[in-house]
């Protein structure tokens, strides 16, 4: 997939993952941009790329992706504004497993909602021009992390529902291809922030550190380059791990 003169629309990308991919989308070639979060943007970044990337479009909006019907209002603006929608990367998410009902709410049904509404607006069988939807995921997917039992299981349901979309039952009918990336532990406010407060079992929490000390931390760039190249790649189902800065595995 060609990812100049493209339009994105990217769930949590005010900041970490989707941050990062918004960014290497523009340094891509991408045309057309929209972030949507909850949380607002750094003041300049969106007035800095505006002027390094004058011929593109880039829009915030704000937005929860646990609610449906905002959402929608906000992918049909998004697609009037854009005319239609090429790519969309659901990278909202949260750490906290105390309020796991939240977690799953903004994980789990925040990646249907957007989801659903990409293939609402994209599908080919419908009169959509298909394009590609990329979910977020996590290593501990793949290998559940014991410090975190049920982040570990909103994550797997990401990879099994973006899966299930790139069956060819659908792909042949939508047009739309689906790809999960599957990041290990990566530096962003999620894994250096939120850990101690919102653990479970927090009498094993000195046990959890020493664990996690194993992991090497990437850095944020690497994944969205490797997002970015999973786009391209453009084979629908692909499942890639990017882990300690390199590609681990792509199927």
């Amino acid at each position: 997939m060609e990812i100049s003169g493209k339009s994105a629309l990217i769930t949590g990308g005010a900041n970490g993952i989707g941050l990062a991919i918004a960014g290497q989308f523009l340094t891509c070639g991408g045309r057309k941009l929209a972030l949507v979060d909850v949380q607002e943007p750094q003041s300049d970044l969106l007035a800095s790329w505006r002027s390094q990337y004058p011929d593109c479009a880039v829009e915030f909006l704000p937005g929860d992706v646990t609610d449906e019907q905002s959402l929608r209002r906000i992918f049909r603006r998004v697609s009037e504004q854009f005319q239609g929608i090429d790519i969309v990367v659901n990278s909202a998410g949260i750490f906290d497993e105390c309020d796991f009902e939240r977690m799953f709410r903004v994980n789990v049904c925040g990646v249907i909602n957007s989801s659903l509404l990409a293939i609402e607006l994209m599908r080919q069988d419908r009169g959509g021009r298909g394009g590609s939807v990329l979910n977020i995921s996590s290593i501990a997917a793949l290998n559940p992390v014991l410090a975190a039992p049920l982040y570990s299981a909103t994550k797997q349901a990401v990879l099994t529902i973006t899966s299930s979309f790139a069956d060819d039952f659908f792909f042949s009918r939508f047009g739309i291809h689906f790809h999960t990336l599957c990041p290990g532990a990566t530096n962003t406010r999620l894994f250096v922030e939120s850990f101690d407060a919102r653990c479970l079992f927090p009498e094993f929490a000195t046990l959890y550190h020493a664990a996690m000390a194993k992991y090497a931390v990437q850095d944020v760039q690497c994944v969205a380059q490797a997002a970015l190249e999973a786009l391209r790649d453009h084979r629908n189902g692909s499942v890639t791990v990017i882990d300690d800065g390199q590609v681990k595995c792509s199927q």
